[in-house]
């Protein structure tokens, strides 16, 4: 290429200003165009980062009030309905804020920005479920007063049936609605690295919590309203047979009958017949010929003890509708007359229940106080009182004295509540109906008692007194379970249980009674028979474990050495079974090795409500209730 002079000499020379003037607004377009960019994403950033920051204001003062409102209404703090309906209104407002503020068209372009966007979409996501999770769940609160409003709903034993079923609409809704919470939650990312670093994982993880919750008690409250109103009287009168169960004498689903009554439910309104101990029974305490039928899987293992005649073996099985059934049969064979269910009860539960109310006060002025009750009936009394008669007239004394500290009114209706909750989860509170459409509903809760029948990990130990003494107030027990997957996705298990007889020197006769005198000593067990009167308080159970469908016992230590284990099934549950003499002092440990053929990251366990509560420890897998939603 040849190159001219004069372009040679231009090319040394600066530019003419015109020229020069040009091509820097060229230059300078794109570099302008960039700054102009990168200010408007810093703007549109800022505003976003403010109007988050105002919303993540907003969600703090809501979910303060929404703990608030939780302790409310468990019963630590009282709101009238008027300030119930306020707190929520204030929740809604909130919310609602938040969800304004992330829900503009800026923040809706921050979704599409690379790597800022996951957070900007699961911030909106979550904020759009609380919103609409508050709006959906205001049906509960109606302007004339709310199912929430639980002091307004009990005036002494009468309970307000027509405002639990006018709220079972709006209670079906919230559940659904909660239920439509949880999952979205669920779908939502944490976003990762990200996430973490602005608490984004954190906020999910504790919303989960809460939503996990909120279904539980949601839940509860709408099977409230399907059943409570029916089986309060709504429809016209029911009675249900109590039974004041006695854990000192053990039994699957707590103790043998130690006292029982009539409940009369009219309209809302509970009434307490005659209360009489166990020397009453109807029939007697053992009745001419079966009440019932023996269901044909139940005769090989409690055949012998005839659960349909003899009222304390009718809860031998620890599956409650079965018990329940035994029950009824029992009262009315006895009586003539007809119950619509019953409702099982222990000592402790009537402890609860004084704690949210007042000590009792009985005849002679004597003030029994929760604390005190459990030793009086399930230990002291046989100290104090020598006669059975005496007995009698005693535990109908102190049943009719709780009863009236309940009705009293006293006490506030969360902390009620609570305290029947807190005795349905640990099986000390159990309800049957013999009107099948509720006793189906009542089967898929804790207080229908039911032993479920599926497949995977599932635990329930049982002891039973075999030598009707009352020295179970004195057994200690613990459990712990071990779980090892295996490859192919069954498990192996190791179950260990250590009872303890606690038994003080000293009690009398009737405490340390052994019925099975003068028997030998039990096959397996390694000791004899105690000598005659039981001087050294020597208790003699029967010990049950039930464990998952289809497993299969590997092998069964006692003490250290081999022990056979009898084997049964039932609802689909292998039953492995001995029994078990326990010297005063002595603590024995039964080891059991298994293979479940299911590994499921939960275990179903269900608790035997006994006097001092079992411990329970468990590795290899989470432990849930028998009857949780969601288990997984």
């Amino acid at each position: 290429m040849t190159v001219h002079p004069t372009q040679a000499a231009d090319a040394n020379q600066p530019p003419p200003p015109g020229r020069f003037r040009r091509l820097s607004r060229r230059a300078r377009l794109p570099v302008l165009g960039v700054t102009v960019s990168v200010l408007l994403l810093a703007l549109a950033v800022s505003w976003i980062a403010v109007r988050g920051l105002l919303a993540r204001s907003h969600l703090r003062t809501a979910q303060n009030e929404i703990v608030a409102l939780d302790r409310a209404l468990r019963g630590s703090d009282r709101l009238s309905g008027a300030a119930l309906r306020s707190r929520i209104g204030m929740i809604s407002a909130e919310t609602a804020v938040a969800r304004k503020l992330t829900g503009d068209p800026l923040w809706a372009l921050l979704d599409h920005v690379p790597t800022i966007g996951c957070p900007s979409r699961s911030v909106r996501s979550m904020v759009t479920a609380v919103d609409r999770l508050v709006a959906d769940s205001r049906t509960l609160l109606d302007p004339k007063g709310s199912v929430l409003d639980l002091d307004s709903l009990r005036s002494g034993t009468t309970i307000d049936v027509d405002r639990i079923a006018t709220a079972r609409p709006a209670a079906d809704t919230t559940h659904n609605a909660i239920t439509q919470f949880r999952r979205q939650l669920e779908s939502t990312s944490s976003c990762g690295a990200i996430g973490d670093g602005i608490g984004l994982a954190d906020a999910r993880d504790t919303g989960m919590q809460y939503a996990e919750r909120l279904e539980r008690a949601a839940a509860t409250l709408d099977l409230a309203t399907r059943l409570v109103p029916p089986m309060m009287g709504a429809d016209g009168p029911r009675r249900y047979l109590l039974v004041v169960q006695n854990p000192a004498e053990s039994r699957a689903t707590g103790g043998i009958i130690g006292a029982f009554g009539l409940l009369t439910v009219t309209d809302g309104r509970i009434e307490l017949a005659d209360i009489s101990g166990n020397g009453r029974l109807p029939g007697g305490p053992t009745q001419r010929g079966p009440a019932t039928q023996l269901p044909p899987e139940l005769e090989s293992m409690y055949a012998a003890a005839e659960p349909t005649r003899v009222w304390a073996n009718a809860n031998l099985t620890p599956h409650y509708p079965t018990v329940g059934s035994f029950y009824t049969a029992l009262y009315q064979a006895g009586t003539g007359v007809h119950v619509d269910g019953t409702v099982s009860i222990d000592p402790t539960t009537l402890a609860y229940l004084l704690a949210a109310t007042r000590p009792a006060v009985l005849p002679d002025g004597r003030i029994v106080p929760a604390g005190r009750l459990v030793e009086l009936v399930e230990s002291q009394v046989y100290a104090e009182i020598a006669n059975a008669s005496g007995r009698d007239d005693f535990f109908a004394t102190v049943g009719r004295a709780v009863y009236d500290a309940v009705a009293s009114g006293t006490g506030n209706t969360s902390a009620l509540l609570s305290a029947l909750g807190r005795a349905a989860s640990e099986g000390r509170l159990l309800v049957s109906s013999n009107h099948p459409a509720e006793q189906k509903i009542l089967e898929t809760t804790a207080l229908g008692g039911a032993l479920p029948e599926s497949d995977g990990p599932y635990l329930a130990v049982v002891t039973q007194n075999a030598a009707a003494s009352k020295l179970d107030y004195w057994m200690r027990r613990s459990t712990d379970y071990h779980s090892v997957r295996r490859p192919d996705g069954s498990a192996d298990v190791t179950i260990t249980i250590r009872i303890t007889n606690a038994a003080p020197a000293g009690l009398g006769d009737y405490v340390r009674n052994r019925s099975d005198q003068p028997a030998p000593g039990q096959p397996g067990s390694g000791q004899s028979a105690p000598p005659k009167g039981n001087p050294d308080a020597q208790n003699l159970l029967s010990l049950a474990v039930y464990t998952g469908a289809g497993s299969g016992l590997q092998a069964a230590t006692l003490d250290g050495l081999p022990v056979g284990m009898r084997r049964d099934v039932e609802r689909g549950h292998p039953v492995l079974s001995t029994p078990l003499p326990v010297n005063r002092g002595q603590t024995r440990t039964l080891v059991l090795r298994l293979w479940e053929p299911v590994a499921r990251p939960t275990l179903l366990f269900r608790p035997q409500p006994l006097v001092v509560p079992e411990a329970f420890t468990a590795s290899g897998v989470r432990s849930v209730a028998p009857w949780s939603r969601n288990p997984e």
